[in-house]
């Protein structure tokens, strides 16, 4: 990697880290005399993505389809470890997270405090209980979004999806919004082990451009019939973005800009 970039990418890395230390100290102190609320907890995020978005240039340079006003269920592909960063500037919602990121300083509480809920998902007994978390925030009325390829994928397409979630939300008679979301640049996936190494590779670049397609709410009382026609709608959108993005997208080299 390039000087230039490298330097750039640990700027924008110590910035992320001071920032969130800041708004999650400040939030903290506030605690002290005012209770935490989710409804705090989303103005938190939405203020600390705003700047996130800044720090690292990221671009929707565009965003097709409307949210829906009741609550649903949001499925979106996989790609790396800022999506749900993307997600967060789009919608005030309770994600579900490996367990493994709740020991990371600060962001592990960060993230607790502004919605997120951490499942073991190689655990029989912690994807039993992610599904009851699953179904009983959907039945709280409240929105959630889910990753349901449970991990990324680099392919132009998407991988197998886990069906939990989309049998919790047929159970429930939950409206099941498919989202994809794409980056402009095979270098934004995830394609190192090291998420240091990750971070440097990706935010070495000027911008990070994105697009995204939010679907119309699917229902349906089978989870089978949510997870296939979810999957096919999002897979139908990435190959639309990629038309635009064929010259890095018709080729097995990872490029950057």
């Amino acid at each position: 990697m390039k000087p230039l970039k490298t330097t750039r990418a640990i700027w924008r890395l110590l910035a992320l880290v001071f920032t969130l230390m800041t708004y999650l100290s400040w939030y903290r102190i506030k605690c002290l005399f005012i209770p935490h609320t989710i409804e705090r907890g989303f103005r938190l995020r939405r203020a600390w993505v705003k700047i996130a978005f800044r720090i690292l240039n990221i671009k929707l340079i565009e965003v097709k389809g409307e949210l829906p006003p009741q609550p649903c269920l949001y499925v979106v592909n996989h790609r790396n470890l800022i999506d749900p960063v993307i997600c967060a500037h789009i919608k005030d919602a309770y994600f579900l997270s490996k367990a493994e990121v709740e020991n990371i300083p600060f962001l592990g509480k960060g993230a607790e405090l502004t919605g997120v809920i951490y499942v073991k998902r190689d655990e029989k007994d912690s994807r039993s209980a992610a599904r009851a978390t699953m179904h009983n925030t959907m039945k709280a009325g409240l929105d959630l979004i889910v990753y349901p390829e449970g991990t990324t994928g680099t392919e132009e397409k998407t991988i197998t999806f886990h069906k939990g979630s989309f049998d919790e939300a047929a159970s429930l008679g939950v409206p099941v919004v498919p989202i994809a979301l794409e980056y402009k640049n095979k270098s934004d996936l995830w394609i190192e082990p090291s998420l240091l190494k990750q971070f440097l590779i990706q935010f070495g670049k000027k911008e990070t451009q994105v697009k995204i397609e939010i679907h119309q709410p699917l229902i349906s009382d089978n989870g089978t019939t949510l997870m296939r026609k979810s999957r096919q709608l999002i897979d139908q959108s990435l190959q639309d973005m990629h038309k635009d993005w064929h010259q890095l997208w018709g080729t097995n080299e990872l490029k950057e800009s």
